[in-house]
């Protein structure tokens, strides 16, 4: 027999039996018992005085059909009904992952033997109940230790029809010791567009990765330290000997220049490791942003390899931030901007108020960013281009480093850019309030 590559679906070869065709089978079959009983019977049974009772019998004989046959098809759908369960259930014993089920009164209804054990308590029950009082016993907090709002958790959030992905939270188990985890919750729907009936949350246990990140941020961070002091050694023995008329000199030259990327990108290194770390404090205060903008752009102009750096739009704009940070943030993008950028090529910045926060945009003329890679940009050691042609090297740290710095400040970075037509990066800082000015 020809094998077609179809896959059968569990229980395809058999019936159905949803609550209409209970029904239509239902109908027919009576309608077939009105239409021929009494025809079958007045040919079996002559006309007589004992007619009355063979009706009354007949009419007995009908119900114990009828509820017979109801009391198979209802067993038959019944039995289908708690094999679709256990299957569910069984899914659902199966994921390593905790997952909860939430009604549309917050209140956790369901969840499965990993989430027992991730809370920490010994029986399913202890995990039923309002999902406010679950996060109280735990201690449930964002993952930079701030609390979330009653209306913030992954699951009261997807009942408002919201899918959230990966929410990173921290919390104590039960039986000690502390949890990160990565929370992602959906909304489940009787129909497309119809109300919300529950929420299903999965939180993964991310406590050994996010332990080994924090020792691969401190090993970079201590190898990056040690690394500083042999270059700044070599970066002075190179100027000395550049002081010196020597045919050596252009060679000296590319040696210096080098050192001078090496040094960069070991700082580079060095300070997303103390970020990630918890360090170093901002030093706030408030200053024009673009003020700060057009010194940048002056000082990147006399290091720009023929592409032209131009100011769109400057309007004024206060804020209140760490100005050095902010200036490794412009720095960065503007670098980024002038590497992917063809000679000649443009790069436009400009600067704007929004609805309570200032926006600074850095557009340039390179070979634009691909949609499937655009999620992952600002993330640690992540190169858009990385195996193509174009790919500039780096250790991809630089977006990464800006977006931290910026979130700190309650700002957000983000890009828009498509493959071909270069790429806009954005990042945005709250302006300040009307209080009396802070002069930097």
């Amino acid at each position: 027999m020809e094998n077609t590559g179809r896959k059968e679906r569990p229980g395809a070869g058999k019936a159905q039996y949803t609550p209409l065709r209970i029904v239509v089978i239902y109908a027919v079959a009576g309608a077939l018992w009105i239409l021929f009983s009494d025809q079958v019977l007045q040919a079996l049974v002559p006309a007589g005085p004992w007619n009355a009772a063979l009706q009354t019998a007949k009419g007995w004989l009908f119900v114990a059909a009828s509820a017979a046959l109801l009391f198979l098809l209802t067993r038959r759908q019944a039995r289908e009904r708690e094999m679709a369960a256990a299957q569910v259930r069984a899914v659902l014993e199966s994921i390593g992952d905790a997952v909860i089920v939430v009604d549309s009164s917050a209140r956790v209804v369901d969840g499965n033997r990993a989430a027992v054990r991730m809370f920490g308590g010994g029986t399913k029950e202890e995990l039923l109940g309002p999902l406010a009082d679950l996060a109280a016993r735990s201690g449930m907090r964002l993952a930079d230790g701030s609390p979330i709002p009653p209306d913030g958790f992954a699951s009261v959030r997807a009942l408002r029809g919201e899918t959230v992905r990966q929410m990173a939270v921290v919390f104590r188990r039960e039986a000690g010791g502390e949890i990160a985890a990565e929370v992602t919750a959906a909304p489940v729907q009787d129909r497309p567009g119809g109300p919300v009936r529950f929420a299903v949350g999965v939180l993964r246990d991310v406590t050994e990765m996010r332990r080994l990140d924090e020792m691969r941020d401190e090993f970079l961070a201590t190898a990056a330290h040690e690394f500083k002091t042999p270059l700044a050694v070599i970066k002075a023995y190179v100027q000395l000997l550049q002081r010196r008329a020597s045919p050596e000199a252009p060679a000296l030259e590319v040696v210096g220049r080098q050192v001078d990327r090496l040094s960069r990108l070991v700082q580079q290194l060095l300070e997303v490791a103390r970020f990630r770390l918890g360090g170093p404090d901002l030093r706030l205060a408030a200053y024009d942003l673009s003020a700060q903008v057009r010194e940048v752009l002056e000082r990147m102009r006399r290091f720009g390899g023929g592409q032209r750096l131009q100011l769109a739009s400057a309007a004024s704009a206060e804020v209140r931030a760490d100005r050095a940070r902010i200036e490794q943030v412009l720095v960065s993008l503007l670098d980024n901007a002038l590497k992917f950028s063809p000679r000649g090529g443009e790069v436009t910045v400009a600067v704007r108020r929004g609805v309570g926060e200032a926006v600074v945009s850095v557009r340039d003329a390179g070979m634009g960013i691909p949609p499937e890679r655009q999620e992952r940009l600002f993330s640690r050691y992540y190169r858009a281009h990385e195996d193509d042609p174009d790919d500039r090297g780096g250790f991809g740290l630089g977006l990464d480093l800006a977006r931290e710095i910026v979130s700190r400040h309650g700002g957000r970075v983000w890009v828009e850019s498509e493959a071909g037509s270069g790429s806009t990066f954005f990042f945005s800082l709250p302006l300040v309030s009307e209080a009396p000015r802070v002069r930097a």
